[in-house]
């Protein structure tokens, strides 16, 4: 038990130290760049598979016209409410990732370099794993539908007898 509480602190440690560089936005994109690959090959790989069509895909950062920074972006011309929850959310599919890789880290020694670089890599899909803004809002507006033509489907079905 003290050894997962070593590795968790040492984690922990890199984790404050990543968001710690958010002052710097450059620097802060480069320290989180695995991730931002795998945030935006994901969303990717969610809209190819479910038909949204991406035509590009971007992982130079940009800042905003209103401010702020965008790390990586995605292009889709197929964007649609049935597909938008699957393409918004994928990058979820990092946080057991990160999960394992921390795990995967723990039988190497406490501070050595492959140890700590699966643990930064584990922080980096951690970061990366969470949604942005926009992909929640294409994802809550595909989910808000989906539910209104279930609710429907059901009081149909229910009006009809069927159940």
């Amino acid at each position: 038990m003290f050894d997962i509480a070593l590795h968790a602190m040492i984690t922990l440690v890199l984790l404050i130290a990543v968001v710690w560089l958010r002052r710097w936005p450059l620097l802060y994109a480069l320290s989180i760049l695995p991730g931002t690959i795998a945030h935006e090959l994901l969303h990717f790989l969610a809209g190819w598979v479910t038909g949204a069509k991406p035509t590009s895909l971007s992982i130079i950062p940009r800042l905003k016209t209103g401010g702020g920074w965008v790390l990586g972006s995605v292009v889709f011309t197929n964007l649609r409410w049935w597909n938008s929850p699957l393409v918004g959310l994928a990058p979820l599919a990092l946080l057991p990732c990160s999960v394992y890789l921390f795990f995967a880290s723990m039988p190497l020694p406490l501070l050595s370099i492959s140890g700590t670089g699966i643990k930064l890599v584990a922080v980096q899909f951690l970061i990366a794993g969470w949604p942005s803004p926009t992909d929640w809002a294409h994802a809550i507006i595909g989910l808000v539908v989906t539910m209104l033509f279930a609710l429907a489907g059901f009081l149909l079905i229910t009006k009809l007898g069927i159940l």
